[in-house]
């Protein structure tokens, strides 16, 4: 395939690595599959016209994180448009926690409602589900988590990783399975203009949920890339100007990790209703004033993670925690909004699967984060007679359980890790694309792997190495943070920099002949361009 398209020897070895980037129509912006491939929609379709025809009221049971909201706001705004009666319901994270409860099912019902639509969640929800049907409430699940056994026997269960459903594309966010259901309630028709209105938050809400950026994510984060080029969307506009992005050219690492988390940080202390209320606002001054509020609590989350993140260490080392296979660590009163993100970072720092729980009373909650080669669901699922509910991926997962429950658990999944994780599991690889010949580092072969954009979980920027060079110039920059390095190789040099690591300056010296492995980019200074790699690793030979 790589003959069709005119790309550099890099790029065309990064493609070869990745045979799943494209999808089966091996085209490079990603393949679209047809909707009718998922279980269940025909049932969720047939239902909602019902409901739309005879003025039924209809909920939306969203999720709090920048998925869900995005999820349950294409939804509230599509039925909006076909007349229905309809509302949003978002559960508090920090008073209620994930997914469905009973209470939340009562005063729907109570405030008229017919039919739930979940967004992003209820798929193992199967005792709540059984409660709505006692209540007299139709439910229809779209979501995107891994499925438990049984699923919920409700109206339908639109989702991929159904044992049952043939959809080929099983990394669908739970955006992109709204998506889906509303290109059904379209029978197919004007998906363009179904993208137009709605395709920037769905890329929004599939970066921020970490999902693969391969084969169909791949086609709707490029499509929405320049659906929100346009700037014709009042919500994500706000969130632009707010972080200075308006007048930049959005790529998935600026969602990543600048737009998101401020998505994310409503619904981490507080209420995630402030991020639907943006994304709904049809007026310019109040989305701003609304995308400034989402700011500042992303500047409480990050001061609240912090310290969280001192304790949670100060208590791994204390108790030597890194030595078990996954690390448990658990506290009172913890902010239950940013254990998740505390736990990446613990994940990242021992390179081990972990745990956090907060303990508030009797009961707790945790948020956990694994490695390669270690499904952390169905460790939880292993133990699960320790927990109360527990829901998630493979690599990320959220469980509650009675604070008598902890140690016991934290020894049953132990236990289950010893099984499958080896000494060499904790071991952090660095994997190398390919490496770098003298002929690959000109500009325009370097802003040839554009074509692998957008970058995220499953296509990450490649990393290339530069082998048996000589280390010609060594300096710090920014007082000693950040290292500088120019490698000379067959007359041939190459500008490298090390954001953060400017303490290796110590460790080599002119003349010494080294390895470097990166990012390739095209630095820019002055209207003047160069080749340049941001440092991963170095090796003295």
């Amino acid at each position: 395939m790589f003959r069709r398209y005119n790309i550099s020897r890099l790029a065309a070895v990064v493609l070869q690595n990745r045979d799943n980037l494209f999808g089966s129509d091996e085209k490079p912006e990603g393949s679209i599959y047809s909707y009718s491939l998922l279980k269940d929609i025909d049932k969720a379709v047939a239902r909602i016209k019902y409901a739309l025809i005879n003025n039924e009221h209809i909920s939306i049971y969203g999720d709090y994180d920048a998925d869900g909201v995005t999820a349950t706001a294409i939804l509230y705004m599509y039925l909006t448009e076909q007349g229905a009666s309809v509302d949003c319901y978002i559960p508090d994270r920090v008073e209620q926690g994930y997914g469905l409860h009973n209470t939340a099912l009562e005063s729907l019902k109570q405030n008229g409602t017919n039919l739930v639509i979940t967004v992003d969640t209820g798929v193992t929800a199967n005792e709540q589900i059984e409660y709505a049907k006692i209540l007299g409430l139709d439910v229809i699940i779209t979501d995107h988590h891994e499925c438990k056994r049984t699923i919920p026997d409700c109206v339908a269960v639109i989702n991929p990783k159904r044992v049952d459903c043939p959809y080929p594309f099983k990394e669908l966010a739970g955006v992109g399975v709204v998506l889906k259901l509303l290109e059904a309630l379209q029978d197919g028709r004007d998906f363009e203009q179904l993208a137009q209105k709605y395709i920037g938050l769905v890329c929004i809400g599939t970066v921020a949920d970490v999902v693969p950026l391969v084969d169909e994510n791949r086609a709707l984060v490029s499509l929405g890339l320049k659906n929100i080029a346009q700037r014709n969307n009042i919500g994500i506009n706000a969130l632009l100007e707010a972080t200075n992005l308006i007048q930049k050219q959005i790529t998935a690492g600026h969602i990543g990790f600048i737009i998101a988390p401020r998505i994310n940080a409503a619904g981490r202390l507080a209420n995630a209703n402030k991020s639907l209320e943006l994304f709904l606002c049809d007026d310019q001054k109040k989305a701003l004033a609304i995308a400034l509020q989402l700011s500042q609590e992303n500047r409480n989350r990050q001061q609240i993670e912090e310290e969280i993140f001192q304790q949670a260490v100060e208590i791994v080392e204390q108790n030597e925690l890194y030595k078990n296979s996954v690390i448990v660590v658990a506290h009172k009163n913890w902010h239950s909004g940013v254990i998740g993100i505390v736990s990446s970072k613990i994940t990242e720092k021992y390179h081990r699967p972990s745990i956090l729980i907060s303990i508030d009373g009797q009961k707790a909650k945790g948020s956990g984060r694994s490695i390669s080669g270690f499904d952390l669901f169905r460790a939880l699922d292993h133990s699960k007679n320790h927990l109360l509910q527990f829901g998630g991926h493979s690599l990320a997962a959220g469980l509650s359980l009675e604070t008598d429950s902890i140690k016991p658990f934290e020894r049953d999944i132990n236990e289950y890790a010893d099984t499958i994780l080896d000494a060499e599991s904790f071991v952090p690889v660095m994997l190398i694309d390919a490496a770098i010949n003298n002929s690959d580092l000109s500009i325009d072969n370097i802003s040839g792997l554009s074509l692998l954009e957008p970058y995220g979980m499953g296509n990450p920027q490649p990393i290339f190495s530069f082998e048996n060079a000589q280390a010609l110039y060594i300096n710090t920059l920014s007082e000693g943070k950040h290292l500088k390095i120019i490698a000379k190789r067959d007359g041939l040099k190459l500008e490298a920099i090390g954001f953060g690591m400017g303490n290796l300056v110590e460790n080599i010296n002119c003349g010494d002949n080294i390895s470097i492995a990166g990012n390739l980019n095209i630095n820019e200074y002055f209207g003047k361009k160069n080749v340049q790699l941001f440092i991963k690793d170095i090796k003295i030979i």
